[in-house]
């Protein structure tokens, strides 16, 4: 299992959202740079990087930070406001390891087609929960599909690694959204899940471990002191 510390962006600077409402930022540290570097000395190989404000304005507005960050030689998953296939292509061209696209996907089932065959497994399907509805625009459009219906349609496409964020578990520091993460591992056994939203405690993930989650994204807790980094990572790796 996977430790993701993240990185979300607003302004130039590391903020954090409570269930998604930009009306809640909170800016968590004024350098992305030095942020990233606390991640790696405490072990980590990824970071996950969300353009907060790409993903409000619908486009990217800080695809500069793919190349700051690259020079940690730290592997990357970026997303927010990636929403042409040109968009995803900057993204993967600048260095990004994977692109976290939502709303494309979505939207355009000709644009979730291409991608897979441009780019395949560096394209992360990002599946935000909300009501039990899939929501896009910055969390901010419901849709009409479930996470099951949504996940089918990739599926079929060839993907196999979703991220799935419970949008209103995020930032609450709450605990994950276990039955979500239950029951579509249930439904896809073969699906490489990454959870996100909520996750606050060692203890939430050695839960999402047990489950059988291939990865975890690590939220506003991560820049709290009482939560140890580096030993929710060496329990991530436990059987």
């Amino acid at each position: 299992m996977t430790i993701y510390p993240a990185i979300d962006l607003y302004g130039g600077k590391v903020v954090r959202l409570r269930r998604g409402e930009f009306s809640t930022a909170e800016e968590m540290a004024p350098d992305l740079l030095e942020v990233a570097s606390r991640f790696k000395e405490a072990g980590c190989n990824w970071i996950h990087v969300v353009d907060l404000e790409g993903a409000e304005r619908g486009y990217p507005a800080h695809l500069s930070a793919i190349e700051r960050l690259k020079g940690l030689n730290l592997n990357l998953q970026y997303g927010g406001g990636l929403r042409t296939v040109d968009d995803v292509s900057a993204a993967l061209a600048l260095g990004a390891n994977r692109a976290m696209v939502g709303s494309l996907l979505f939207r355009d089932p000709g644009a979730a087609t291409a991608l897979w065959k441009s780019h395949g497994e560096a394209i992360l399907p990002a599946v935000d929960v909300k009501n039990d509805r899939v929501v896009i625009s910055g969390w901010l459009e419901a849709t009409p599909l479930s996470p099951s219906k949504a996940i089918t349609s990739l599926v079929e496409l060839g993907y196999f690694r979703f991220l799935v964020t419970s949008v209103e578990h995020d930032g609450m520091k709450s605990g994950p959204d276990l039955p979500l993460y239950r029951e579509l591992l249930k439904s896809f056994p073969e699906l490489a899940v990454i959870a996100a939203g909520g996750i606050s405690s060692v203890e939430d993930i050695i839960a999402l471990r047990n489950l059988g989650v291939e990865g975890a994204v690590i939220g506003k807790v991560v820049y709290e002191q009482s939560f140890d980094l580096k030993l929710a990572i060496e329990v991530s790796c436990k059987c």
